[in-house]
């Protein structure tokens, strides 16, 4: 299964999530990876600072979209879970990983410019069907979220009324995330229970989504 993580705006926790996605994959005994195509090369990083004791979870980069074609292609024989870290860019590397992925994540965080340029990024979405030739299923994520604070709630209703609906799974804002990048970990292996166990429903609920699709 092919999963990207992707955006067309920075700083909204894409390369988090798919870590932590990652992490909680390999340990359900997924044969896991990561492709890295954004320039920052954050995930690259984190699998540097990754301790060997922990389950190994490859990180390849690729930002060229000819090149990540056949890097996904080649890994997609050999993992059982393909996670692409992706650009937040206009470029034509944004509408490739839509169109390779068997399902996408779009990470949003509860502002007014996270929604202006979200609706940016249907527009390449929709562009990608067309030239796919079929649907491709996708979920937002919200990340950072607070039920006390009405812009949350307010995004979360226009989201669960777009093509596009969110998942069920909030992430809300911990600090442990950002620890846990440092240490080239995922939540679910720090001591945090509540992160733990909310990364835990998210990836529970990506592979229900997978599930439907396969079937």
């Amino acid at each position: 299964m092919i999963i990207s993580v992707t955006s067309l705006k920075g700083g909204v926790g894409k390369s988090t999530i798919a870590q932590n996605l990652a992490v909680c994959f390999a340990h359900n005994g997924y044969k896991t990876c990561i492709v890295d195509s954004d320039t920052n090369k954050s995930s690259l990083r984190w699998a540097g600072f990754r301790s060997e004791d922990l389950p190994n979870i490859p990180v390849f980069g690729s930002e060229d979209g000819r090149v990540l074609t056949q890097t996904i292609r080649g890994l997609y024989e050999d993992y059982e879970v393909v996670i692409i870290d992706g650009t937040p860019s206009l470029n034509k590397v944004t509408s490739k990983i839509i169109m390779l992925s068997d399902l996408v994540l779009i990470p949003i965080l509860p502002s007014g410019l996270d929604l202006w340029a979200t609706e940016i990024f249907l527009e390449r979405y929709q562009d990608a069907e067309d030239q796919k030739e079929e649907k491709i299923t996708g979920y937002f994520i919200m990340n950072q979220f607070d039920p006390r604070y009405n812009l949350s709630k307010d995004l979360m209703e226009v989201l669960e009324g777009s093509e596009i609906r969110p998942l069920e799974t909030t992430i809300k804002q911990r600090m442990v995330y950002r620890e846990a990048v440092l240490e080239g970990k995922g939540v679910y292996e720090c001591t945090n229970k509540k992160a733990k166990e909310e990364i835990i429903r998210l990836t529970n609920e990506v592979q229900q989504a997978i599930s439907t699709i396969a079937v």
